[in-house]
C-alpha cells in the first residue's frame, strides 16, 4: 500500500525513534529499512540491544543486485523481525556496515526503491529512514519510488532553522519527480516551545506526526532501555499509534486516487 520516508533535516531530532515507533504501530504488516547514508547501525544497537543480524543489510543486497540484477525475490530474507507481534509482521532491513559504503550504492538506489514498492503485492508496507538530508538532497532514484516524505524536526527554534535551510533542497527534488509524493512534517515534542499548528503555517507544511517528548519511554526505542511500567500505554506509543493509524489511512487515500478509485 505504502513506501513512507522518513528524514531530518539537521542533528538528531528523533527520525529513527519516530520511525520505529510508528514501524511498531503500523497497522499492517511493515518493514523498517534503515537507509541513512551516515551509517550507525542505530536500531541494531538500539531497540534490538545489539543483534547480529548475520550479514543481512543493504551492503547483502548490493552483493545481490551485482551478481542477479534483482532484489525482489530477496529483500525479505535480508531483514530481521523486529517483534513477535501476532497482529503483523514487523521486520527490519539493516543499513550501511561502515563508513563510505554509501558512494558505492548510488546505482543501486532504484532497485531497491523498486523492490519497496513491489512489496505492496505482498500486503507489506515499508517505512524508510533516510537519514539527514544533505545538501544534495536524498537519494532521488529512492523518492521515485515514495508515496511520501515525512520531516522530522524538534519545536525547537534550532531545529526549525535547519528545517527552514533544508527544506527547499528537498522541494525542489519533490517537485522534479513524475509523480506526486506527498510532505509533511512530524513534530517531536510540540509546544518546546512552538506548536504544532505555527510551525505547519510558517513552512506551509502540513504536520502529519507529533510525537510527545517523553525521553523515557523514547530511550526504550532509541537505547533498548528496560521498558517503563505502563510502556504500551505511555503518552508517546499512544500517540505513535495514533500518527501511524492517520498517515496509514492518508497514503491509502492517495493511492486510491491516484488509482481513480476516489475523486481527487
Amino acid at each position: 500500500m505504502a513506501v513512507l520516508v522518513l528524514c531530518s533535516p539537521v542533528g538528531s531530532p528523533g527520525a529513527t525513534t519516530t520511525a520505529l515507533g510508528l514501524t511498531l504501530s503500523w497497522p499492517r504488516d511493515v518493514l523498517l529499512a534503515d537507509c541513512d547514508r551516515d551509517p550507525s547501525q542505530a536500531v541494531l544497537a538500539g531497540y534490538l540491544r545489539g543483534l547480529d543480524a548475520g550479514g543481512r543489510s543493504l551492503v547483502g543486497l548490493a552483493q545481490v543486485y551485482r551478481e542477479a540484477g534483482a532484489l525482489e525475490s530477496d529483500l525479505l530474507r535480508h531483514c530481521v523481525p523486529l517483534n513477535q507481534d501476532g497482529h503483523a509482521q514487523r521486520r527490519h532491513l539493516p543499513g550501511f556496515t561502515s563508513a563510505g559504503t554509501a558512494r558505492l550504492f548510488e546505482h543501486v538506489w532504484g532497485p531497491l526503491g523498486e523492490a519497496f514498492a513491489s512489496l505492496d503485492r505482498r500486503g507489506v508496507d515499508v517505512i524508510v529512514d533516510a537519514g539527514r538530508v544533505t545538501h544534495h538532497g536524498l537519494p532521488l532514484a529512492l523518492l521515485t519510488s515514495a508515496d511520501a516524505v515525512v520531516v522530522c524536526v524538534r519545536s525547537s527554534l534550532r531545529s526549525l532553522a535547519g528545517l527552514r535551510i533544508h527544506l527547499a533542497t528537498l522541494s525542489d527534488q519533490l517537485a522534479s519527480l513524475p509523480v506526486a509524493v506527498g510532505l509533511g512534517l512530524a513534530v517531536v515534542g510540540p509546544d518546546r516551545p512552538y506548536s504544532s499548528g505555527e510551525i505547519a503555517a510558517q513552512f506551509g507544511v502540513p504536520v502529519w506526526a507529533r510525537p510527545p517528548w517523553d525521553p523515557r519511554a523514547a530511550a526504550v526505542l532509541s537505547d533498548g532501555e528496560d521498558e517503563p511500567r505502563h510502556f504500551s500505554s505511555s503518552r508517546l506509543l499512544g500517540a505513535l499509534r495514533d500518527d501511524a493509524r492517520v498517515i496509514s489511512e492518508r497514503l491509502a487515500r492517495g493511492r486510491d486516487r491516484a488509482s481513480g478509485m476516489v475523486p481527487a
